[in-house]
């Protein structure tokens, strides 16, 4: 009996399967989170540190801060599919933790920068790190999970954006009123020094505790979250409902997989929709508190001010996902996702200054509040049109297409455009209305397809439809297409 035959013939209880699928809800996923929330804090305490006088201490001005910007935006698209191509072999469980480590240390190093020369490098070495990540943890969580469950999954993954944004500007806040001036230190120094630290931490500890994806036994390197009864069980309805996911850990990326993804044109759609919708991410982390600021709040409050934005792109990311699994259709979803986020960038770019404040406010709530939030539907989407051995692929082009966004978000807002940037929000606005026309576009692209494939009497079943025989016949070579409503 094959491997594949011996995983999908575990029998097991409902009782048994909820059980394993809570483990992995409750033990696995916050510890992904955590480390996501590692993630973020990094990539947004240059727009906390830039309201204690940052810029002033290293006397750069606003164009070499966003030519440092471009300069983390190149690191990560150059280093995203290497570091991914790591990741598959050696397993993100253990391969994340790694580069965890890597930009902890750099950026606990930022603490003591002296000037534009020493930005300059911690921005790409920052991004050498960071590099992998997302895509890297994306792929570990769709190995735990079937299909159908996987949006809410990597909505509560990607809501460490909006945790990072709740819980950062109240931390810098903290930080940055409290340790400024001791022992001769600025405040920002301590916010790197801190975050730093953390992050080395975590990366410590989700090193010790996560575990194998449950094909390659779910064991982990200290303790077991899971027993090998809860894996096999993991592993056996993960294959059943996509069989493409058999493919163990340590299988090499070969040259054939990445032309073969490239040569998809599913992917593209994806991946232009994830650019166009990105370009309003940059900004906005690099420059949020200082907008909110130029608002006519006073002092370190826009530190704290950023997080409302995030609880409120918490609720919808995750609303809009558990939606998503529950009515299995992703296109209109993310293409509402994205038109809040060009309603939001409008609103905050065009009301008149007269109207007072706290409607401009308004404005930036509802900018930060849905930016970015149909991102784990998409992602979500685009795994389960390809199989195993080009999923990884597939998730780090996607996640290269976000960071590509950079390039453009590290420059669209302009110091003459400054303090409301009216018209670098505009150009966000329309880019996010471009994105979610090319979701709509997809959506019925894959319709034509479906009903295409039909007429040629190409039979594409339902994942849940597929018996064990016919799973165990398909195997790790199943080319079977993950069949869920646009």
């Amino acid at each position: 009996m094959s491997s594949i035959e011996k995983i999908i013939d575990v029998d097991y209880t409902p009782e048994e399967e909820k059980k394993a699928v809570r483990k992995v809800d409750f033990f696995v996923l916050p510890v992904v989170i955590l480390c996501f929330l590692m993630l973020q804090f990094d990539r947004t305490n240059l727009g906390n540190a830039q309201t204690d006088g940052f810029a002033t201490a290293l006397k750069i001005t606003t164009t070499q801060i966003n030519l440092g910007q471009t300069l983390f935006t190149l690191g990560i698209v150059l280093l995203e599919l290497p570091s991914n191509v790591v990741a598959k072999a050696l397993g993100p469980n253990r391969w994340i933790p790694v580069i965890m480590l890597i930009w902890g240390v750099v950026t606990l190093c930022q603490a003591f920068l002296k000037d534009a020369s020493g930005f300059y490098a911690t921005r790409f070495l920052l991004a050498a790190g960071e590099a992998g990540f997302i895509p890297g943890m994306a792929w570990y969580l769709t190995r735990f999970y079937t299909n159908g469950e996987l949006s809410l999954r990597l909505a509560l993954y990607w809501s460490a954006n909006s945790m990072a944004g709740m819980v950062a500007g109240p931390l810098a806040l903290g930080i940055l009123s409290g340790l400024t001036g001791r022992n001769g230190w600025h405040g920002w120094q301590y916010l790197f020094l801190i975050e730093g630290l953390m992050t080395i931490v975590v990366a410590i500890f989700a090193f010790l505790v996560l575990p194998a994806a449950p094909m390659d036994g779910g064991r982990s390197p200290v303790g077991r979250i899971m027993s090998s009864r809860e894996a096999e069980i993991l592993a056996a309805r993960a294959i059943r409902d996509d069989p493409k996911k058999a493919f163990p850990r340590g299988t090499k990326v070969a040259l054939a997989d990445v032309l073969d993804t490239f040569k998809d044109w599913r992917l593209y759609g994806h991946c232009a929709a994830a650019l166009l919708s990105s370009v309003v991410l940059t900004p906005i982390n690099t420059y949020g508190p200082s907008v909110i600021k130029s608002l006519g709040y006073t002092g370190y409050t826009a530190n704290g001010m950023q997080a409302p934005g995030s609880a409120i792109g918490l609720i919808v990311s995750v609303a809009l996902a558990w939606h998503s699994d529950r009515a299995r259709e992703r296109g209109l979803h993310i293409a509402l996702a994205m038109a809040l986020s060009c309603a939001g960038c409008l609103w905050l770019a065009l009301a008149p200054s007269t109207v007072g404040k706290n409607v401009l406010y308004g404005g930036y709530l509802m900018t930060a509040g849905t930016m970015g939030t149909g991102q784990a539907i998409n992602a979500s989407w685009l795994s389960s049109k390809f199989d195993e051995r080009r999923r990884p692929i597939a998730l780090a082009c996607y996640v290269m297409s976000i960071q590509i966004a950079g390039f453009a978000g590290s420059n669209v807002f302009q110091a003459n455009d400054a303090p409301r940037y009216t018209h670098g929000l505009t150009i966000c606005g329309a880019c996010a209305i471009a994105g979610a026309v090319v979701m709509v576009a997809w959506k019925f692209l894959y319709m034509w397809d479906d009903k295409r494939a039909a007429s040629s009497q190409v039979d594409v079943p339902e994942p849940v439809s597929l018996s064990r025989d016919e799973i165990t016949e398909k195997g790790s070579q199943s080319e079977i297409a993950t069949k869920l409503d646009a």
